[in-house]
């Protein structure tokens, strides 16, 4: 099987602060990259948050990278991963068996993660859905038959 990696972003609002006539501002810049390795989905992800400050009459622009990230979900924690959004802004959403899997991961939230994809890579972003739909039932078959001996 060739390898199925599917480039995402996660949309994260910006943060605006006001604090004693001081103006901090927060944009995050979160790009990663979904692969089925096997039984298990892998993302990885990384990114930048760039600060504007506002004292006085002054301005003030960094920009910090953010450490990579690493997340590898076995088929058997994933209860559903589906493609939707076709042409108006795509994106692949993951549910997960509970809250702890994804808690590490920006925009996450109560075991759900909207990925989001470009319209170029949906063809890609399909077969990745189809096939980890694949590894999740054939995990539930095993996990049948493991009970049922």
């Amino acid at each position: 099987m060739p390898i199925l990696a599917v480039p995402f972003f996660l949309a994260q609002p910006k943060e605006t602060n006001i604090e004693r006539g001081r103006v901090q501002s927060k944009e995050f810049q979160v790009r990663g990259i979904a692969r089925l390795e096997g039984d298990r989905l892998t993302l990885e992800w990384s990114g930048s948050v760039e600060i504007t400050e506002i004292q006085g009459g002054s301005v003030r622009n960094l920009r910090q990278s953010v450490p990579a990230q690493r997340l590898v979900l076995p088929a058997a924690r994933i209860a559903r991963l589906e493609l939707r959004g076709r042409w108006w802004k795509p994106y692949i959403e993951l549910r997960t068996t509970g809250i702890g899997p994804l808690e590490l991961v920006p925009t996450a939230s109560g075991g759900r993660l909207l990925l989001r994809i470009t319209r170029g890579d949906w063809g890609i972003a399909r077969e990745l859905v189809s096939h980890v739909n694949l590894e999740i039932a054939d995990a539930a078959l095993r996990d049948a038959e493991g009970v049922e001996r």
